[in-house]
């Protein structure tokens, strides 16, 4: 419908992109390498690229821009108490990114890690001490982390108590406050089966394979909607009393990693069309930057190559056959690589991981996987000298005769390879981004002056979250807060 008798206008989405990767002030912060905002007033006139042209096709209580693990959790509440709740995602399924993943849920607040790994269970004020010296100075970061691995555990109980998910059994890795999917690595489509049932049950609704755009705010400036486009090219318009932002970070968004993570820009991206534009959106509607700067971690191209350390024996070798981290810390691998003066490094491991639960990690990489059924044959596959690759054979030989890595200080899966042998030749990647929407503590996105934006809300990694569990943790937060706030 048309809405002629009030005033709509689009905010210009494309004008804060650029805006942000240049500078240029639009009612945001620029942020510094240290994460600290340095606030300018803002150029309202600057956000506005329409009018009344602005038809409604769709009336809802909440608008979720993004079908992610924030965005279908943050659903699922206020759908419950009887809101009418519509996700719109630009992919043509639920799930986002982590549905790919290999899907390590670090989580040590949950009483399901007190109930199984007691060790590794921390309290809220054991929390605080933990992450205390990363945020000197910033107390408010700090509850923030806080907050999240609280929710987060909520989570992680919400999908085992609540709803009757299996995590997959404690296995001995050096991750045991991690929770994984019940069938392996990189099998996280179960869980979001599961939560996409509760979903559907709560009464929410999808709308895929339409594309944000920018947001819509009435005549007094206040956001009342949401612009897309659909697959066939044309604008759909949707009003909502509260629009959530949940469609993920900026990994993918070259002028901003120029900006904020200029030592990782020209890294090779695997993540596609995560170019911040929910982020971007925020900011034309006034909101401010937090935490913009390069993640904590690097991937490898093909995750087989490193998260089968977290429960096989492996050996990482660079060009040069050397180790060079300790293969059980596996976020080590790529950024270790870089440090080390590589761009490349293999993976080797036998039919011990071959073999293993972890099926479809291993089938993630295909082809790029070789087999040897000799060290010779493996020297000749990867293009190295086989004095090389038998003296890197034998170093690690006498770790396992010795159970000591004194180089690395590895402790697990100390044992020989034998053949065949399967390795994967890897590369660094960027796969996530740090940093995003400012929020408080009810997940509402707040103005350079900390005060929460009417009726906007950012969840996931648009609202600055890295991992899986806080993402899930910041959907869940935000949902109990919107069955309240459209109660």
């Amino acid at each position: 419908m048309n809405m002629n008798r009030r005033q709509f206008c689009a905010l210009g989405t494309a004008g804060a992109m650029a805006a942000i990767a240049g500078g240029v002030s639009l009612g945001c912060s620029s942020t510094t390498a240290s994460g600290e905002s340095s606030q300018s007033e803002p150029a309202a006139t600057a956000m506005a690229i329409g009018d009344a042209n602005v038809n409604f096709s769709q009336e809802v209580d909440i608008l979720i821009v993004g079908a992610g693990i924030s965005g279908m959790l943050a659903s699922i509440d206020p759908a419950s108490a009887g809101r009418s709740v519509l996700i719109v995602e630009q992919n043509s399924t639920y799930g986002g990114d982590a549905i790919y993943s290999a899907a390590c849920q670090m989580c040590t607040t949950a009483e399901l890690t007190k109930e199984e790994r007691p060790d590794k269970y921390m309290s809220e004020d054991e929390i605080r001490e933990k992450f205390a010296p990363y945020y000197e100075g910033n107390e408010a970061g700090l509850e923030r982390t806080v907050l999240l691995q609280k929710w987060g555990g909520k989570f992680i109980d919400t999908m085992h108590y609540d709803w009757g998910y299996e995590f997959q059994e404690l296995r001995e890795s050096p991750y045991h406050q991690a929770f994984f999917p019940k069938n392996g690595l990189c099998t996280m489509k179960d869980e979001f089966e599961l939560m996409n049932e509760k979903v559907v049950e709560a009464g929410a609704q999808y709308l895929f394979e339409t594309t944000f755009k920018t947001l819509i705010t009435d005549e007094t400036g206040a956001i009342a909607g949401g612009r897309f486009t659909s697959k066939d090219g044309s604008i759909v318009d949707i009003k909502a009393k509260a629009v959530v932002l949940a469609g993920g970070g900026y990994i993918s968004n070259q002028e901003w990693m120029v900006k904020y993570a200029p030592e990782w820009a020209f890294i090779g991206n695997i993540v596609a069309g995560r170019k911040g534009d929910t982020i971007a959106a925020g900011v034309a509607a006034g909101g401010t930057l937090s935490g913009m700067m390069a993640s904590g971690n690097l991937n490898p191209r093909y995750e087989a190559g490193h998260m089968l350390g977290t429960f096989y024996p492996l050996i990482g070798l660079l060009p040069n056959g050397k180790r060079f981290y300790a293969e059980t810390a596996v976020h080590n691998a790529a950024t270790g690589c870089l440090a080390a003066g590589y761009n490349e490094w293999y993976s080797i491991w036998d039919d011990t991981a071959q073999n293993g639960i972890d099926q479809e990690v291993i089938a993630h990489a295909g082809d790029a996987i070789q087999t040897a059924g000799s060290i010779e044959e493996l020297a000749e596959k990867m293009g190295m000298a086989l004095e090389t690759v038998q003296a890197a054979f034998d170093d690690w030989d006498a770790i396992c005769d010795n159970q000591s890595d004194p180089e690395f200080g590895k402790t697990l899966f100390l044992q020989k390879l034998v053949p065949p042998y399967y390795f994967i030749r890897n590369v660094p990647v960027r796969y996530k981004s740090c940093g995003g929407l400012a929020v408080s503590d009810r997940m509402e996105v707040v103005d350079k002056d900390g005060n929460p934006i009417p009726n906007l809300y950012a969840a996931g990694c648009t609202a600055g979250t890295e991992d899986i569990v806080p993402a899930a943790g910041s959907g869940l937060l935000l949902g109990s807060v919107l069955a309240e706030d459209l109660a």
